[in-house]
């Protein structure tokens, strides 16, 4: 017999199915928008075109590695399209499972119990 806590368990499972598809389909959304347009920071700072950072490093004191916001902006735009295929991925198998867990979980609200003995 499914009480109160199996269909609070059955709901919960759903809404976190359906809260993780939401969470899959921004990450693709974030995708797009990097992807359209880039922003680039260094250090926390906004970075526009003829910029430059210089990379800073724990263990090394002094470092002579730069990257110019063209550099940046092409590296945010390589990934850009991994975002978007791993979002995707994640939101279509998390519409599977929820697909599949409505499947599995009919709804019994009506029916008799089935428990009762003769």
């Amino acid at each position: 017999m499914r009480g109160a806590a199996g269909r609070f368990t059955a709901v919960t499972r759903r809404l976190v199915l359906w809260g993780f598809v939401v969470a899959a389909l921004a990450l693709v959304a974030w995708g797009v928008s990097t992807w359209v347009s880039p922003s680039t920071q260094c250090r926390g700072v906004q970075m526009t075109p003829g910029d430059v950072c210089t990379y800073s490093s724990t263990t090394d004191v002094g470092t002579t590695r730069t990257q110019t916001y063209e550099e940046r902006v092409a590296a945010a735009r390589q990934s850009a399209p991994v975002v978007i295929v791993l979002g995707l991925a994640a939101a279509g198998f998390g519409i599977h499972l929820a697909l599949r867990d409505n499947q599995r979980q009919p709804d019994t609200t009506g029916q008799p119990s089935s428990d009762i003995g003769p």
